[in-house]
């Protein structure tokens, strides 16, 4: 489970999400991914957690939306096999693995 931050900026670092998260208790987890898209390149990061309660806890506490001068986005994010289970009635999986590709940047919290 984690929250998925839209609308980077190029040149935003794992670190900088690190720092824009006010409490970093739970983390797992950081990524940034790049796609190219129609309207060019698209960055977003996933802030992966331990639980579903730090998840919570970091989005109640989460005031900031502006990051390196744009509005960026935070939301819950859920993989796909997790939602497909929720709407079955089934338990959720622990935090996901997400597909690693090559150029992207990941930083592991907590060895």
């Amino acid at each position: 489970m984690g929250l998925f931050i839209g609308n980077l900026q190029p040149g935003t670092t794992t670190s900088d999400l690190l720092d824009f998260m006010e409490d970093h208790e739970g983390i797992t987890d950081i990524e940034i991914v790049k796609r190219r898209s129609e309207q060019g390149e698209v960055r977003f990061g996933h802030i992966l957690f331990r639980s579903g309660e730090c998840v919570a806890k970091a989005i109640k506490l989460q005031q900031k939306r502006d990051l390196h001068g744009a509005m960026v986005s935070v939301r819950e994010f859920v993989s796909r096999a997790d939602n497909e289970r929720r709407s079955a009635g089934q338990p959720v999986a622990q935090p996901f693995k997400a597909d690693r590709r090559q150029g992207d940047r990941r930083h592991p919290i907590g060895g």
